[in-house]
């Protein structure tokens, strides 16, 4: 493992992501089609709350691992990353058998112990990449396993307790990002080696034969490198979402409708991707390079293509019956994922200082407060207007 801090300028800015990273992201072009069974029977909150406690899960395990691909570089093992894409593509395949037990209130709970194995395997085995006494300083829960505790609990509960304990664990998860600090473990890790003798425990494994403590170090990411892999993940996202629409078209009736709805979704989509690539950073809307810690811009990464993903699920619902107004949850998961993304935005250009005080006002009016009054107005519009607005919207 190196710490990127020691590499020379000249590699750090010239690096991209390897063969091999670029076919381990594939696997989100799995998780993304194989999330769409959640949402896809039934828009409740039932489905809402399984589908945000998947996509964490699958979200964390992809993150482990294109972290350390981060960090190790040149000293990637191709043979973990691909370790970790098989767990990866596991976990994705159990996803509709999960949807199926526990909305469809089906009574096979295998497919659910067969997510939860492939996510304990592929998280220990992730948080292994790094070398000994190594601690990532800017996103150091991916070595730890404390989250996982509740994870072996639910192999033993049954389906309802099963849920809560995954929450519970990814709750965890979750706190830890926002408490831990890799700079302070590393500092208290150091203080605590270099202490006095007498002041600390008789236990003296690791301890080094020359007398010294085991090293421990910093490693930190190339953040160009990362914003790369953030940005592809936004695109891999939407690249999905399109293949949903487009499969979704190939078995609607092909008429003028079809062809408006399909222009307007797509322009949706773009849209996004502009916002998201051509004008931000790291897969985020209005971000710009260093502004924000990245451990923050993980985090927001993670709600910013969560968010992306739900939008395929209704544009494909309008596409199939573009006439006829949305349900009301349909109507509120679509104008609802788009005020999301605005506002993850307006986040985003706000704590990283690209955006004046007009310029915010306009997005919070146009980008949340329209959609979210076409949610709650545009109940008898149809679908393929109610995309025409909110493309609108984005191009405006």
């Amino acid at each position: 493992m190196v710490n990127i801090d020691e590499e020379p300028k000249d590699t750090r800015i010239e690096r991209h992501a390897s063969w091999a990273e670029l076919f381990f992201d594939l696997v989100a072009v799995a998780g993304v089609a194989a999330l769409a069974h959640v949402l896809g029977s039934e828009l409740d909150a039932a489905a809402l709350g399984l589908y945000a406690l998947l996509f964490l899960a699958l979200w964390l395990s992809w993150t482990t691992f294109m972290l350390y691909g981060n960090v190790a570089a040149g000293q990637t093992r191709v043979l973990r990353l691909m370790v970790g894409m098989f767990g990866l593509g596991v976990m994705a395949a159990s996803v509709p058998g999960v949807a199926h037990t526990v909305l469809g209130h089906g009574s096979d709970i295998r497919p659910l112990n067969v997510f939860a194995i492939a996510y304990i395997a592929t998280r220990v085995y992730g948080s292994k990449s790094w070398q000994r006494g190594a601690v990532l300083l800017d996103f150091p829960v991916v070595q730890y396993s404390v989250g996982l505790l509740p994870w072996f609990a639910s192999l033993w509960a049954d389906e309802h307790w099963k849920l809560a304990l995954w929450a519970a664990g990814i709750g965890l998860d979750l706190l830890l990002i926002l408490v831990l600090s890799g700079s302070k473990i590393l500092q208290r890790v150091q203080s605590y080696l270099t202490a006095p003798e007498r002041t600390r425990r008789q236990s003296r494994s690791g301890v080094r034969p020359d007398g010294m403590g085991p090293v421990i170090h910093g490693v930190s990411v190339d953040p160009a490198h990362l914003s790369e892999r953030l940005g592809l993940f936004v695109i891999i996202v939407l690249g999905e979402s399109v293949v949903q629409i487009v499969a979704a078209a190939s078995e609607a009736r092909y008429d003028i409708g079809l062809l408006a709805t399909a222009i307007a979704s797509f322009v949706l989509l773009a849209g996004m991707f502009g916002l998201s690539v051509v004008f931000g950073y790291a897969g985020l809307p209005h971000l710009r390079a260093g502004r924000i810690p990245i451990r923050a811009a993980l985090g927001l990464h993670c709600l910013v293509t969560g968010v992306v993903a739900t939008v395929a699920v209704p544009l494909s619902l309008v596409v199939r019956h573009g006439s006829d107004p949305l349900s009301e949850q349909g109507r509120w998961l679509l104008c609802g994922a788009v005020a999301a993304y605005f506002t993850l935005g307006v986040v985003t250009g706000v704590a990283s200082h690209s955006s004046d005080l007009p310029r915010t006002i306009s997005r919070v009016t146009t980008g949340i407060a329209a959609p979210l009054l076409l949610g709650l107005l545009a109940t008898a519009v149809s679908g393929r207007m109610l995309v025409v607005y909110l493309a609108l919207i984005v191009l405006a």
